[in-house]
């Protein structure tokens, strides 16, 4: 991969990352719970106010980092493991980033907070989507899961990322009960995200192909390259 190839891609991830975490802040600000990937974070964070959520995703990320680590033992992809140690710092840096910059920003009304947590969905939706076209790593709560689907080989990876998902709601569910009498950081709105963001996020990858290429040019032109490869492999037999 050329170095500008690289560079691009790291952009374009922490774009992503970036949106994401505003996103978040967006959601979160609407008082209607969190996305799953924060809502342990969140529910430790109205705990023990003293740590940000932003603190709390960074702990609860190296957590996801380590657990990997054991899950896949010897055949942990270190330099991956890395990547993800670092972007668990940034990512928890950029949630705080995006609250300061939220302010005070706190709809009453119930419908406005509904809209608040729909707008949150679209812009998390098109931060996974900028990620996932970069191709450059994963954050630690995708590379938890594929690490789970590695390991349980017989579940394809969307099916484990859900029930990742949820078991993570209910655990936030329970850390809130226990300490709070109350679901933490669970409500409505976990629920919408939950089930909005994939479809939102499949809709981006469908109707923002141009952008797809525009991004990354030499995607295209390898794809073109292997299959050349292929038809000329399936000619010769």
């Amino acid at each position: 991969m050329k170095h500008d190839h690289i560079c691009r891609r790291i952009f374009v991830f922490a774009m992503g990352l970036l949106v994401i975490s505003l996103s978040i802040g967006f959601i979160t600000k609407a008082s209607l719970g969190t996305p799953p990937i924060s809502s342990i974070p969140y529910s430790l964070s109205l705990i023990f106010p003293s740590l940000t959520l932003g603190n709390f995703t960074i702990i609860y990320s190296l957590l996801l980092v380590l657990l990997q680590l054991v899950i896949l033992g010897k055949e942990a992809d270190k330099v991956s493991l890395g990547l993800q140690v670092i972007i668990s710092f940034v990512f928890g840096y950029f949630i705080d980033f995006g609250l300061m910059i939220l302010g005070d920003f706190s709809p009453e009304i119930y419908w406005e907070r509904i809209a608040c947590v729909l707008i949150g969905c679209f812009g998390l939706a098109f931060g996974v989507y900028l990620q996932i076209v970069a191709d450059f790593t994963m954050v630690p709560g995708d590379g938890f899961a594929y690490a789970l689907s590695v390991k349980i080989k017989r579940k394809p990876y969307r099916v484990v990322r859900v029930c990742s998902d949820v078991t993570m709601i209910v655990i936030a569910a329970l850390i809130g009960m226990v300490a709070m009498g109350t679901p933490g950081g669970v409500r409505e709105g976990t629920v919408i995200c939950a089930l909005l963001i994939g479809t939102i996020a499949g809709v981006y990858f469908s109707k923002l192909s141009w952008l797809t290429r525009k991004l990354f040019p030499e995607d295209e032109l390898d794809q073109s390259v292997i299959g050349g490869e292929s038809d000329g492999a399936s000619t010769g037999n």
